[in-house]
């Protein structure tokens, strides 16, 4: 099972940015607040806001058959983990052997993954099998939305901050935030204590995430015919359970 801490990866501060380039960029406390700040402003956004790459295995609700609840033998809807949307894709597995990106193509507003015909995709996928082994079917993608100029802005000033605050300067968060460890920085304040004492990131949270989520919402579409809603129901008869 993947975890949410695993899909999440630092943003590209730049180190010039915001009073930053009095800081060392090459120093571990350096990079270790970049790598705090970008997963804080990520868990804040309900992990929607930053970009990560990961593998998922699509074809891991369908056993033997293809239907239109996991897509068509030319398509394949694409869905990051807990939901999670998918930006772009990197490449495409099967085993050891990797895809033309001449043969399929993603697209995004949809979220399918097509394959050029009169080609198909497989039917199904040696679960049994390590990415890159036997018939495994892995799909590489990205996964999240690239953070805005507001985004890197207030990443850049917590990130400040934390640094700050672990070299023993003086700055905006008390001295019980952080403690510096051998991985990095453990953040000891709760998310919304983080954002009591920087207003500026307390207004980007608000803005993307207004309801304090704590996952990506699922939307669910009331454009699907009243069949195809009560086949969900049944999705292990049609797909293998």
């Amino acid at each position: 099972m993947t975890l949410l801490s695993e899909v999440t990866c630092p943003w590209p501060v730049d180190a010039e940015s915001c009073g930053l380039a009095d800081l060392d960029p090459q120093s571990p406390l350096f990079t270790a607040s970049v790598e705090t700040a970008s997963s804080i402003m990520t868990r804040l956004s309900a992990y929607t806001v930053g970009m990560c790459e990961t593998e998922i295995r699509p074809l891991n609700l369908c056993l033997e058959c293809r239907s239109w609840c996991c897509g068509g033998a030319d398509a394949i809807p694409l869905k990051g983990p807990f939901a999670i949307p998918v930006w772009d894709v990197v490449r495409v597995r099967l085993g050891a052997d990797e895809y033309p990106t001449s043969s399929w193509r993603y697209d995004q507003p949809s979220s399918m993954l097509y394959r050029v015909p009169p080609d198909v995709w497989p039917t199904k996928d040696e679960k049994w099998s390590d990415a890159g082994e036997g018939e495994a079917f892995v799909v590489d993608v990205e996964i999240g939305t690239p953070p805005d100029a507001w985004a890197m802005d207030v990443a850049a000033r917590l990130t400040k901050e934390l640094y700050l605050s672990c070299s023993g300067a003086k700055c905006r968060l008390p001295s019980n935030v952080t403690t510096v460890t051998a991985q990095g920085i453990t953040v000891r304040l709760r998310d919304e204590e983080v954002n009591t004492f920087i207003p500026e990131l307390g207004a980007w949270v608000h803005a993307v995430n207004p309801h304090n989520a704590r996952l990506p919402g699922a939307v669910f579409s009331p454009d699907l015919a009243a069949a195809r809603r009560g086949s969900l129901r049944v999705l292990g008869a049609c797909c293998g359970g």
